[in-house]
């Protein structure tokens, strides 16, 4: 059943692969996500046109400034259905005194990529999700820049985003740190205590922009629908009314001024935001000051590129060279009709500069619809008092030309390294292939490696010639990362061929269960090929989880009448039926747990109901249950003489866990407890967390004397251990009762295939359980879903590599406690081989996980044209990376852990 024969290679190929895996993974996801293709040009006032073909426009009078002073307001995940909860914006709506129009939202829908968007008229790169934690300045055109430009003076108050994008454009600001998503209050207090300084004391500005963060942070924390909301929106509902009524005074003292409020993205049913749900996608547009020139009970839908141009317009500036986004001016303002042909005949030749670039542009129906706007605008202009009769064919030609050249510019900002792609897709498959192969003891010949190597030359060489590269790529730039790029695949080309060369046989094809197993993974890996099956490959999930614990109950059932004389067996059989029954009843009730998908996921859930109740008896009791069973299993499994103090240990830990939940109200008060924000208990934890770790060490010390097995079994009973509190402090409080019942369904599992399968269906089985546990806690492949509150639990400031590295320990909890908890029961079944058995079965984690990643780099390459290629491939191949790569690091710090551990019984030894 386990092969115990020289590990050393195996060891170097665990290393090797831990390494080189993600960072070939890296590499592919510097192919896939280039920036955005457009050039940092500056638009200036030379661009403006001044003719049409022969004639001459009137520049200077029909392209001037439409107001003196711009407020922008932008209320930070604001998504559509909230302007219902502000009444003084709805009657203002209502009575036709406030514009509103729908404004949809390209993906990703994150704060950096939003602002971008609207200051730009770009469609930002979808890298810029990985980004938005540490913001580059914007080093092309921009309105901010074009207004600073032009004279113009730019306050803000807001999310200090702004500030680290545009550094040098605003002359007074305030800014706010996004990311403490557990502040609610001073975050906006921040912002509004310049306001009324701003609007009544100071008026040497002509932009100024507020950008309030607490709605967001409710929506993180405690979801859409939590009273908190509402009162957040009666509060910026009181802004926009103070705002509302100053813009109105200048407005009839002949000072033109123009108040906007938008979102910048909305929020998931869920709170999070970062898909491509309707509620994260659609935000309301309203606009204070102009004339309304729709019906508001039918809103005009817009894009949020659009905004650049159309406040280009209104401010009188040059339209930034970056722009790909059309004006919806005539919605806002009653426009002559001269000036309305002119501002779209711009708009239209400033699109048509990046138009024109393109392959086969005068093929195109655009091209065709520009040529005809340009010939009747002409003529027009040529024909004497200028006929109305002819005007509004002049605005539907420039508006499908538009329209037209928009859609096609958005789908080709993006073009892909495929050089690097191919060549990465290749190094991942080879590192599949030696991660489940039986390496020689004898090394490969010189032949041999050097055919590997020109066979994967020609292998990319004949996939790039077939499958055409689409734009530049990294080998035809000359840069020091090119140099390290180009390093790096020459080492792994060579060592991957002299690896693959040495390959014997492989693991995963010498027995039947092993092939049944690599049919099952393989047709879970093609079926990332349907965006429906990425959006729910929960349902996968559960489908092949029921469908292996009804395969156990049946062979329990059978064994069970095989052994009916047997009392011993049949007393065996009768439980493990029995905990099976239990299992399948389980599932049924923890699927229920968190709604998650993207179909279903507005189901009511069993987390909708605990926390839709007025009373939170049932929110406590689910805490209370799940932090008594990990107290429970803990005692149970810990060792005897420490029983006590691990007990007393564990009590003060929950007890800090449920302390921390009731101050966000998610649980019964303790009578009498005072006032906290959460910080001292978490702190208390972290405190529990060092003594955990001293008596680990001290206790390690006294088991040097004893055998191996014993230092690697407290070694990973501490791991585990540690592992399983802090994920109970992370986790939402309805959902730390999954942590028990992982270890009841791993033991459970443990104690029915133990005798009966091999070594690699038991990982198959572990692996398979931490996925399913893994969407229980309402996880998904949409970036929605990422708890982003986990991340400052107990923190009082921002803190980049603290808050990602809990928002990690919190989302992939479940699946690298399932490869914990197999480590620890293979260890304990087989105590002789203790660094033989970690070897191997680590392996075999990293290649079952490997296999998914290497044919989902292969199916987004093949889907990258896909409409959903955006909204759907490309966050799940991020979380497959960051899962990848987190599993990597928890195997390499097992592994460094028990280096140490040997060497350092041999040095006591």
């Amino acid at each position: 059943m386990i092969n115990l024969g020289k590990m050393d290679k195996n060891t170097f190929i665990l290393f090797y692969v831990l390494f080189i895996g993600p960072s070939s993974i890296a590499l592919f996801l510097y192919g896939f996500f280039p920036l955005v293709n457009y050039d940092n040009s500056i638009s200036t006032k030379d661009d403006i046109p001044k003719f049409i073909e022969n004639v001459r426009i009137k520049t200077n009078t029909l392209y001037q400034p439409m107001v003196k002073r711009l407020i922008i307001m932008i209320i930070d995940s604001l998504r559509w259905d909230f302007v219902t909860g502000m009444p003084v914006t709805n009657s203002l709506i209502a009575n036709s005194s406030a514009c509103l129009l729908q404004a949809k939202v390209q993906s990703p829908t994150v704060t950096m990529p939003r602002v971008k968007a609207i200051t730009t008229g770009m469609i930002p790169s979808f890298i810029d999700v990985a980004l938005n934690f540490g913001n580059k300045p914007v080093s092309g055109d921009s309105v901010l820049y074009q207004a600073k430009e032009a004279g113009l003076k730019l306050v803000f108050y807001g999310d200090d985003t702004w500030i680290t994008l545009f550094p040098s454009v605003f002359d007074r600001y305030d800014g706010t740190t996004s990311f403490l998503v557990t502040d609610f209050t001073e975050v906006d207090n921040n912002v509004t205590r310049h306001i009324r300084e701003e609007l009544h004391d100071k008026s040497d500005w002509s932009i100024m922009i507020l950008h309030y963060l607490g709605l967001d942070h409710i929506g993180h924390v405690h979801g859409p629908f939590s009273p908190l909301i509402k009162v957040k929106l009666e509060e910026m509902d009181d802004v926009i009314a103070q705002i509302q009524a100053k813009v109105q005074e200048w407005n009839q003292n002949n000072d033109p001024s123009l108040f906007i409020i938008s979102g910048d993205h909305g929020m998931k049913d869920s709170g999070g935001h970062g898909g491509s749900t309707l509620a994260e996608t659609t935000v309301p547009f309203i606009a204070i000051g102009g004339k309304c020139l729709q019906s508001n009970n039918n809103p005009r839908e817009i894009s949020q590129i659009d905004i650049t141009s159309t406040l280009s317009v209104i401010l009188g500036l040059p339209i930034p060279h970056s722009n790909i986004g059309t004006v919806f001016l005539d919605t806002l303002y009653d426009l002559p009709v001269s000036k309305k042909l002119f501002v779209l005949h711009y708009n239209a030749k400033q699109m048509f500069d990046h138009f024109q670039r393109l392959v086969d542009y005068q093929n195109e129906y655009a091209y065709q619809k520009y040529l005809e706007a340009i010939k009747l605008h002409n003529a027009w202009l040529n024909t004497k008092n200028n006929p109305a009769d002819t005007t509004d064919d002049i605005v539907l030609s420039y508006k499908i030309a538009l329209q037209e050249m928009k859609g096609i510019l958005i789908n080709s900002t993006v073009k892909y390294d495929f050089p690097i792609i191919t060549i990465a897709i290749l190094f991942l498959c080879q590192i599949a292939c030696i991660s489940a192969a039986k390496i020689s003891s004898s090394s490969p010949t010189l032949k041999s490696v050097s055919s590997f190597i020109v066979l994967n030359i020609v292998s990319w060489v004949f996939i790039n010639y077939y499958w055409q590269c689409e734009g530049p790529s990294v080998f035809h730039s000359r840069s020091s990362i090119t140099t390290l790029i180009i390093l790096y695949i020459i080492i792994v080309l060579i060592t991957n061929s002299y690896l693959l060369a040495s390959i014997r046989s492989f693991n995963i094809f010498e027995k039947t269960e092993s092939w049944l197993l690599l049919l099952g993974a393989l047709a879970h890996a093609i079926s990332f090929g349907g965006s429906s099956f990425v959006e729910e490959e929960h349902q996968t999930w559960y489908f092949y989880w029921v469908t292996i614990l009804t395969l156990l109950l049946y062979n329990s059932i059978s064994k069970f009448f095989v052994h009916s004389r047997a009392n011993d067996k049949k007393h065996f059989y009768k439980h493990i039926i029995v905990k099976l029954s239990l299992l399948l009843i389980g599932h049924r009730i923890f699927r229920k747990l968190n709604s998650t998908g993207d179909k279903y996921a507005h189901l009511p859930d069993i987390a909708g109901y605990l926390l839709e109740q007025e009373n939170t008896l049932g929110m406590t009791i689910v805490l209370v249950s799940g932090l008594a069973l990990l107290t429970w299993i803990d005692f149970n499994h810990g060792d005897k003489e420490y029983r006590q103090s691990s007990l007393m240990l564990n009590l003060i830990a929950s007890s800090c866990i449920y302390l921390r939940h009731m101050h966000n109200h998610n649980v019964v008060k303790i009578p009498f407890y005072p006032h906290s924000r959460e910080i001292y208990e978490v702190q208390i934890f972290w405190v529990l967390l060092v003594i955990h770790l001293s008596r680990y060490i001290y206790r390690l010390a006294l088991a040097q004397k004893c055998s191996k097995t014993i230092s690697l079994r407290l070694t990973l009973h501490f791991v585990v251990r540690t592992w399983i509190m802090v994920a109970a402090m992370l986790h939402r409080p309805h959902n730390v009762i999954l942590l028990p019942f992982q270890i009841i369904f791993s033991s459970v599992i443990c104690e029915t295939v133990r005798d009966d399968v091999k070594q690699e269906v038991n990982t198959f089985l572990y692996a398979w359980m931490g996925n399913v546990f893994y969407f229980y806690q309402g996880n998904s492949n949409s970036l929605a879903t990422v708890d982003v509150a986990a991340g400052y639990v107990g923190m009082q400031s921002y803190m980049p590599f603290v808050n990602g590295f809990f928002i990690i320990i919190n989302t992939f909890s479940a699946p690298v406690l399932a490869y914990l908890l197999l480590i620890y029961h293979t260890i304990l079944q087989y105590p002789q081989a203790t660094n033989e058995i970690f070897v191997q079965v680590s392996k075999r984690c990293i290649t079952w996980r490997f296999l998914p990643v290497a044919v989902y780099t292969i199916i987004i390459s093949i889907q990258r044209h896909h409409l959903f290629v955006w909204s759907v491939f490309s966050p799940k191949l991020l979380y497959e990376a960051v899962h990848f790569t987190v599993l990597c690091s928890i195997v390499l710090f097992m592994q460094i852990l028990v280096v140490l551990q040997m060497i350092i019984k041999k040095f006591v030894g």
